[in-house]
């Protein structure tokens, strides 16, 4: 058995899988255990002339049975070793880098194992990295009383801060990147299926993951856009003539995942 230290576990999709396995969830399951613990039997007598006192060890033996919690590793372990036993079009793939020919190859459905360095999108990497500056400088005011940040500073701050109000809530964009740095994996994380601090969630680890779709040569995936929910919002012409000529992210914000790379759904990352 494998041992793994998660840092990101959707349990969702592992009891999804595990209902269909099984044909059902549950959560608990009987243990037996068996037990022996030895007996001493004395027996005393005498015979003319003799006399004595005999001892019998003996073992008594019995079951002890006992509900044991099943853990979300268990579950997570099953169904990876289900994967590995499947039929060979079927079976996880396990992957350190990609090429042309293994790309082509991939179908959606697929499930992989990928030896991976995950880093967040831009707009999460700066708005968490504003929140820390905010943080520091209410601390740095209250030691010495002094103002870390101008009045600029302090706007820019808020803006800042403001975007990440707008992210607060959603998917996580994250890409992950094999050594070469080609074929990137888009995944979306889940908030609630982190098993660490996100600061440490960055760096080289193990994902398992399902293809959602390819995103060939000459396309690309935009990550975190700004405006995507107003694009979404059904206008007439002269409403969409009142928009700015460009919805794109400023340039600082701008993160574009260019193809060939895959668009994947996150089960689990571990080290």
């Amino acid at each position: 058995m494998k041992l793994r230290n998660f840092l990101y576990l959707n349990t969702k999709i592992i009891n999804d899988y595990l209902s269909a396995i099984d044909g059902g969830l549950y959560d608990e399951e009987a243990l037996s255990i068996a037990k022996s613990t030895e007996n001493e039997l004395k027996a005393s007598g005498s015979i003319k002339l003799v006399s004595g006192e005999g001892i019998h060890t003996g073992k008594v033996e019995e079951e002890v049975k006992r509900s044991v919690q099943i853990s979300d590793a268990a579950k997570f372990d099953k169904v990876f070793r289900y994967l590995q036993a499947g039929d060979e079009d079927e079976q996880i793939k396990y992957y350190e880098n990609l090429s042309d020919e293994i790309f082509d190859e991939l179908r959606r459905d697929d499930f992989l194992e990928v030896l991976v360095t995950a880093r967040f999108s831009k707009m999460k990497e700066l708005t968490d990295t504003v929140k820390k500056l905010n943080e520091l400088a209410t601390v740095f005011q209250d030691i010495t009383d002094q103002q870390l940040l101008d009045k600029e500073a302090k706007e820019a701050v808020a803006g800042f801060s403001a975007l990440g109000q707008l992210q607060s809530g959603k998917s996580i964009s994250c890409v992950f990147n094999f050594q070469d740095e080609k074929f990137p994996l888009v995944a979306y994380l889940d908030e609630d299926y982190f098993k660490c601090a996100q600061e440490n969630f960055i760096g080289e680890s193990y994902m398992v993951c399902k293809v959602l779709r390819k995103i060939s040569k000459g396309q690309s995936l935009k990550l975190d856009e700004i405006f995507d929910d107003i694009k979404r919002i059904p206008m007439n012409r002269q409403q969409r003539r009142n928009l700015p000529k460009s919805m794109d992210n400023p340039e600082m914000l701008r993160d574009v995942i260019k193809g060939p790379a895959l668009l994947v759904v996150p089960i689990a990352v571990y080290q």
